[in-house]
């Protein structure tokens, strides 16, 4: 059994929720605004973290195919593998 502040504290935010989703405007959300940056700093460097990771994984690849070819590609007078090369080029 909920006790009666719990049981009012949903209502409250029911309500607070409904008169948000009326677009009442007298209802002003607080943000956390020095978190919010923070997650965002933490998010975009992440995305550029990513974006160069995957830029170094495709110019490698690309420096292996340079190398030995295409994938499963014969050549009769390839002189390196495609795993010494990735092994090289990492």
């Amino acid at each position: 059994m909920k006790k009666p502040y719990q049981i009012e504290a949903q209502r409250a935010v029911k309500e607070l929720a409904g008169m948000a989703a009326d677009g009442n405007p007298s209802v002003q959300m607080v943000q956390p605004m020095v978190e919010m940056i923070g997650w965002l700093r933490k998010g975009v460097g992440e995305l550029i973290r990513q974006a160069g990771l995957l830029l170094m994984d495709l110019l490698m690849q690309e420096e292996v195919r340079e190398v030995v070819g295409e994938r499963s590609q014969r050549q009769a007078e390839r002189t390196a593998s495609r795993w010494v090369a990735s092994a090289a080029t990492a």
